[in-house]
């Protein structure tokens, strides 16, 4: 159901985009192997990278975020936080992930953003999305992926109302041990 108030709501404002039909993912080490596209059978497509990762974060304040990373990045939560301006964070509850967003563990994505008709969530960006040629968020549920241009996306998100703060994410610095 969820799923069909996203398509719908692709449809009515024009955001051109694929879908690429896969097994479900649950961490961005799942490799998707593609079954179909836009509804086509299809075993020799692959969904187009860099694959992105969503984090569903809170700070000591109760303030949500949501951050969207390209996959290689280990982000650096307390710099982010300090770039935000904002105090500590940690890892949202499942219930709240649900409750704000209707979305389960395994299945984050900006475009849960649609269900926060309060915009209690801060939808963050990785700056290096601005560098890439396309974009792959999932459609509310993990065994598909939307993949568009980065100004489609963001077009998508400012009709959402949820226009994102885009930064450079800061990420963990490799220990010399490693």
């Amino acid at each position: 159901m969820n799923e069909k108030l996203l398509f719908d709501f692709l449809k009515t404002h024009n955001i051109v985009h694929r879908v690429f039909e896969h097994q479900p993912v649950f961490t961005i080490n799942d490799e998707p192997t593609v079954t179909a596209v836009d509804g086509v059978e299809t075993s020799s497509e692959v969904v187009p990278k860099p694959h992105f990762k969503t984090l569903f974060l809170k700070d000591k304040k109760d303030r949500y975020f949501l951050v969207s990373v390209i996959e290689d990045k280990q982000v650096d939560l307390n710099a982010l936080s300090t770039i935000l301006e904002c105090t500590r964070f940690s890892f949202g509850k499942a219930e709240d992930l649900l409750n704000l967003l209707r979305l389960t563990p395994g299945s984050v994505t900006p475009y849960g953003l649609m269900f926060d008709e309060h915009n209690k969530i801060t939808f963050v960006l990785d700056e290096d999305t601005l560098k890439i040629s396309s974009v792959g968020f999932h459609p509310l549920r993990n065994d598909k992926t939307i993949v568009t241009t980065p100004q489609v996306f963001l077009t998508c998100m400012e009709k959402m109302g949820h226009k994102p703060i885009i930064v450079k994410i800061p990420v963990k610095q490799k220990s010399p041990l490693n």
